[in-house]
């Protein structure tokens, strides 16, 4: 028996999806990042097209992006929150084991 795991983190802002572990993301603006798709196909189930996996071998690597993809949120001042994100994440594990 072989078990991977992989890890993709979608930020959703302003009604569109991005993906916070995209190498592209350094340097970039959100607007100018490729958006994620998100559809509901005819069965009622929930697809993704444009939000990557990256395999990790560990819980440091695990950790590690979390960080990664933390740091690439948007984020601005609001009178209440000088950090708030204004923004929706979902930090998934897909373990898939044969």
């Amino acid at each position: 028996v072989k078990t991977t795991v992989s890890i993709s983190y979608l930020e959703i802002y302003n009604n569109n999806g991005f993906d916070l572990l995209d190498p592209s993301h350094e340097g970039k603006s959100i607007e100018d990042l490729p958006k994620v798709s998100i559809y509901e196909n005819e069965e009622g189930r929930v697809h993704m097209s444009n939000l990557g996996q990256v395999p990790v071998a560990s819980k440091e690597d695990a950790l590690n992006l979390l960080f990664v993809g933390d740091t690439n949120r948007v984020i601005c001042a609001t009178p209440m929150n000088d950090q708030s994100s204004r923004s929706h994440c979902i930090f998934t594990l897909y373990v898939t084991t044969r």
